[in-house]
């Protein structure tokens, strides 16, 4: 593999990471919001060895938990699994964004070491060549 190569496969792999990263903060960030369906962040390798790429995938299962809510008038556009007088809450789980992020960020911190280890790479070819 040459320099350049690799440092196109880290530069790629930071990217999808990062997209990653955003998918875990909207899920945090929506934890909350009733009715809202979590998303993943699906990677997978790039042909010929040129990188990660990155897409996401909205989760409609489980269901979130259902909350009871007092003088709530009758949505037509609600789920029929959901009965009336209930909303549906967030089916996102905290402890696994969590665990999710964890991982996330560690390859992003490994994908990103690669950069300055390149450019030392470089730096010592060219003292040799000079």
């Amino acid at each position: 593999m040459s320099i350049s190569a690799a440092m196109n496969t880290s530069v790629t792999a930071l990217n999808a990471f990062g997209v990653g990263t955003q998918v875990i903060a909207n899920n945090l960030a929506n934890v909350l919001t009733e009715g809202f369906k979590s998303s993943r962040a699906l990677y997978y390798d790039l042909p010929k060895s040129s990188g990660a790429g990155v897409t996401t995938q909205k989760l409609f299962s489980p269901t979130g938990p259902l909350i009871p809510v007092q003088g709530l008038p009758p949505n037509p556009n609600s789920s029929p699994l959901v009965p009336e007088g209930f909303v549906e809450g967030s089916n996102t789980d905290i402890a696994t964004e969590m665990v999710g992020l964890i991982v996330t960020s560690r390859a992003y911190q490994a994908n990103a070491k690669v950069v300055p280890t390149v450019d030392s790479m470089l730096g010592t070819i060219i003292n040799l060549r000079v």
